[in-house]
């Protein structure tokens, strides 16, 4: 159990730290990238703007001082230096729409033809400014036509991706060192809770062995009374009574038990057929005594699981089924091959007082839709925890549906 609760702490810690993480790098990744489609937008803007090349003469006579000269220009978008580091090309578009010029010379890798081209897909697109494979472009409406400058952001693209995968490298080993140190802490971090469960359990399974002999000395001493005195109605409730009991603290010692992470259940082959027929037969005289109707149709079948353990959880499912179906009513358990499962069910009549919206709920520990109708049937609203905690120890699962006027309990085990 501790072991489990620790595994459990590990995963959820991790998780949270995974999507911090996550979301660091997204928006570490997020801000550089638009800060760099910011920047080289404006570059493309102001390239088309000033048609082009921008005139450094005019410059340089606007702003004689060399330290003035370097400042940015247009709201700080791009500096001269800046300007001349940067690889593009402009087309140049009349009333028209027909191509006037393309001017590459400030890049090798594009030709003539290919800026035309880059020019034609900007216009078409019908957006003032986008990315078309490789570059950043921006179209200005002139008097005269277009003027469309394409920026190369291949080297920002590059960039943007480095910074993702360092990224991702500084996450990776952040996660992995606190990987080691949760797991180091886990154990100081979950130790009152797993010692709170541990003595829970300590204290069912002590109260159950405990309470089995005084159960045992009333049964006796009830029946005592008989032999001596006849039967009564006080008898009669007075071993029912107990035997509620008794059955409540084997469900209790089963869940306790079946709960331990540890537990590793001998697992063996044998006939499930058998077993459902075997477990079958003590419940026949009790539905035959509420005029119900038991039918068993089970073949042979091989499984491998625990052989008392599903026999206990077969005798769960018969018990609920007598205790809640009503009389008159049909009871059929029915053992069957589907696939690579083995399939298990238990269906039965069911009064429509006891339709619950989510049958599901049914496991749930305690869990009574009404605690006086329940009560009065005998149940504690814990034998179906106790069948899913049975199930689930040998590797099946169990589920529970609503069919007509009917329940249906199926276990599925994997051959």
């Amino acid at each position: 159990m501790v072991r489990t609760l620790q595994i459990k702490f590990v995963k959820t810690a991790m998780t949270a730290i995974s999507v911090l993480l996550l979301a660091v790098i997204c928006a570490i990744s997020g801000i550089y990238s638009f800060d760099v489609y910011t920047k080289e937008k404006n570059t493309a803007e102001m390239l088309a703007d000033s048609g082009g090349i921008p005139d450094f003469e005019k410059m340089k006579r606007d702003r004689p001082d060399r330290e003035e000269f370097e400042k940015p220009f247009d709201g700080g978008r791009m500096s001269p230096d800046d300007m001349m580091a940067v690889r593009f090309f402009v087309v140049r578009f009349d009333t028209d729409g027909g191509i006037e010029s393309a001017d590459t010379g400030s890049i090798y890798s594009v030709t003539g033809e290919e800026a035309e081209e880059y020019g034609k897909q900007a216009v078409a697109g019908g957006k003032q400014s986008g990315i078309i494979g490789n570059f950043m472009y921006y179209i200005k409406d002139n008097e005269d036509g277009k003027t469309a400058a394409f920026v190369d952001i291949s080297s920002q693209v590059s960039s943007i991706l480095s910074v993702i995968v360092i990224s991702l490298i500084i996450a990776a080993a952040a996660w992995i060192l606190m990987l080691v140190f949760v797991s180091a802490l886990s154990r100081r971090a979950i130790a009152p809770i797993a010692e709170n469960i541990v003595r829970q359990k300590q204290f069912v399974t002590n109260a159950g062995h405990e309470l089995k002999t005084p159960l045992a000395i009333i049964m006796a001493n009830t029946e005592a009374l008989e032999l001596f005195n006849g039967e009564s109605k006080w008898t009669r409730n007075i071993k029912a009574q107990t035997r509620r009991l008794n059955d409540l603290m084997q469900n209790l010692l089963t869940l306790s038990k079946m709960d331990e992470a540890d537990l590793n259940l001998p697992m063996q082959n044998f006939d499930l057929g058998e077993l459902v027929r075997e477990s079958a037969a003590p419940f026949e005289e009790p539905a035959r005594e509420k005029r119900q109707s038991l039918s068993v149709e089970a073949p042979e079948i091989a499984v491998k699981a625990n052989r008392d353990s599903m026999g206990q959880l077969v005798g769960i499912l018969l018990d609920n089924a007598v205790k809640y179906t009503p009389e008159g009513g049909e009871i059929s358990v029915t053992v069957s091959r589907e696939g690579n499962s083995v399939i298990l069910r238990e269906q039965n009549t069911i009064d429509p007082k006891d339709v619950e919206d989510n049958p599901e709920r049914l496991f749930d520990r305690f869990y009574r839709r009404d605690e006086a109708r329940t009560q009065k049937k005998g149940g504690y609203g814990i034998g179906l925890s106790a069948a899913r905690a049975i199930a689930a120890a040998n590797g099946a699962q169990i589920s529970a549906a609503y069919r007509e006027q009917n329940i249906v309990f199926t276990v599925k085990l994997m051959v």
